[in-house]
């Protein structure tokens, strides 16, 4: 009982910050212009991707109540947003010089 409430919430975050990186395409993200930045775009469409994919895969799982899928899903939204935010601020700091 207390998985399926904490994958609920793990989806719900997986597809703001879904949302949030496709919709700051044309918008500046952290001050820094993302069409101007080939590299932070690639990665804002990557990550915001990769995050509604892993968000719709946790929903499958929560309706399969698969546990090895449940965990594969989580696994896999840790390991892209640590990735994702690696990247971005690496990208952030290289700005900032």
């Amino acid at each position: 009982m207390i998985i399926t409430i904490l994958v609920g919430i793990a989806i719900l975050i997986a597809l703001f910050i879904g949302y949030y990186l496709l919709s700051h395409l044309n918008k500046q993200l952290f001050n820094i212009p993302v069409r101007d930045n080939p590299q932070l775009e690639r990665t804002t469409k990557f990550g915001g991707f990769t995050f509604i994919i892993l968000a719709i895969l946790g929903l499958i799982a929560l309706f399969l109540q698969n546990d090895i899928l449940i965990l594969i899903v989580l696994l896999c939204t840790t390991v892209a947003g640590t990735l994702v935010e690696i990247i971005i601020m690496g990208i952030i700091s290289r700005q900032n010089r």
